[in-house]
């Protein structure tokens, strides 16, 4: 049996140069074959007897009989709340679901799934304070680690303060047995990984926010650990499949020493949020969360390809920054989202990317820093057709048309990106230089 231990429990803590003190919450990660066999083990490691298990009925089949198998001869002792095999959003229902459903004579939580599970036994370990162990089924996404869980609330997909499970087993028996457009998911949520690091430099260079180079430097190691062994995962090479879920799980650890989401997610994740929001909103066709990342980081890389021919204009700027009407943009943000626009509206309101004095600032910024932003997207990013043969060689879609929306949604979808949250990211780069519209036409070609 071949385990692999993650960055997390060979360093557990230490003092950064970035000033700050990194440590993570996960404590345990086993990724191999044979490795569902530590899950009772795990969970005695951190105090559990007894674990409230979370599963549905897709997750159940590829590890529930295995993870029950092991507790059994083990002598944990559980207690099952099954979910259908429907597909679900962690909303207020399934998350409310779960906490009614819970057996106080639980000491402990697992999840034996993957996004969705895993966000929403993250909040039932919150709120109990139990530790968490999860199962992972598939190689999906980037939240196994982290310590939030990305939910809908009030139709808005948004990350809540969540606890961190304290392992995380990956079997690569049962990894290489899933679905492969859910590996696919997880490969385009570590692609992603490009822009969001390329956009964490730019936003420290034009505000000044906290950067990290060792947090960047491990999730740069590990995305190019996914890259170089990509094409295995055609053939379910479990070394591919491997280097995805560590990759994955690095990603969680990263955006916990650094203490925010930066290191892992940038304007290719808001595309996908805002897909999702107008699923939620409209009933409008959608895809896995890494799918619609990695769709995501296509246009972001057309995008900054487009962005590197310009050259700020400042009186440009300023003349359409002074020009913007605020109302009229927040009636095509209702038309585009429906109810989810409102939080959004509300949240811009409380940020400085509509105040002049802030917007001066910025915009000073990239003049003086330009020659540095021009750098940083030459080192960090690969080309947008690179990218695209890529997802076309492994089969995972490029166009949200693949997955039923029109390619006419591509623009907005850019443009609304830079309000979902106070994050600076390419389309508030685009929209502080008035370029907006420009390069969300390149985007779209």
């Amino acid at each position: 049996m071949h385990l692999r231990q993650t960055v997390s429990s060979r360093r557990p803590a230490f003092c950064c140069g970035c000033g700050k003190i990194h440590a993570a919450h996960l404590k345990d990660a086993v990724i191999g074959a044979g490795a569902v066999c530590e899950t009772a083990a795990m969970l005695r490691k951190h105090g559990g007897t007894k674990a409230y298990i979370l599963a549905d009925e897709n997750t159940f089949a590829a590890a529930g009989e295995r993870v029950i198998s092991n507790l059994d001869e083990n002598g944990v002792r559980w207690s099952l709340h099954l979910y259908g095999s429907e597909r679900a959003e962690p909303d207020e229902k399934m998350i409310g679901s779960a906490v009614l459903h819970f057996d106080h004579s639980c000491d402990s939580v697992m999840a034996i799934g993957s996004g969705v599970l895993n966000d929403t036994a993250k909040i039932v370990s919150k709120l109990t304070g139990l530790p968490l162990v999860t199962v992972a089924t598939a190689p999906s996404m980037d939240g196994f680690a982290s310590s939030t869980s990305s939910v809908v609330r009030d139709g808005l997909k948004v990350s809540v303060d969540s606890a961190c499970p304290v392992a995380v087993i990956g079997d690569t028996d049962i990894l290489c047995a899933s679905p492969m457009h859910m590996m696919l998911s997880g490969l385009g949520d570590m692609l992603a990984k490009y822009v969001s690091i390329c956009e964490w430099r730019i936003g420290n260079l034009v505000t000044g926010e906290y950067y990290c180079g060792e947090v960047a430097a491990m999730v740069r190691a590990a995305l190019k650990a996914c890259v170089d062994n990509a094409a295995g995962l055609l053939s379910r090479d479990p070394v591919a499949v491997g280097a995805v879920m560590e990759g994955l799980v690095l990603s969680g650890i990263a955006a916990d020493w650094a203490g925010v989401s930066r290191p892992v997610s940038g304007v290719e994740h808001y595309f996908s949020h805002i897909w999702d929001m107008r699923a939620l909103e409209f009933g409008a066709p959608f895809d896995l969360h890494g799918i619609q990342c990695g769709v995501g980081t296509l246009y972001a890389l057309r995008g900054y390809e487009a962005l590197k021919k310009m050259t700020p204009d400042a009186s440009l700027a300023k003349e359409r920054f002074a020009a913007f009407d605020c109302e009229r943009w927040e009636d095509e943000l209702r038309d585009f989202l429906g109810g989810a626009a409102e939080p959004m509206i509300a949240a811009a309101k409380n940020s400085a990317r509509y105040d002049p004095a802030a917007h001066e600032a910025r915009l000073s910024a990239i003049c003086s820093k330009w020659d540095g932003i021009l750098d940083v997207i030459e080192r960090e990013l690969p080309s947008a057709d690179w990218m695209e043969d890529l997802l076309r060689t492994l089969g995972a879609p490029c166009s949200p048309a693949e997955f039923g929306l029109s390619d006419d949604i591509i623009g907005p979808t850019f443009r609304f990106t830079k309000d979902i949250r106070d994050k600076y990211i390419l389309s508030a780069l685009a929209w502080d230089m008035g370029v907006s519209e420009e390069i969300a036409e390149a985007v779209c070609t």
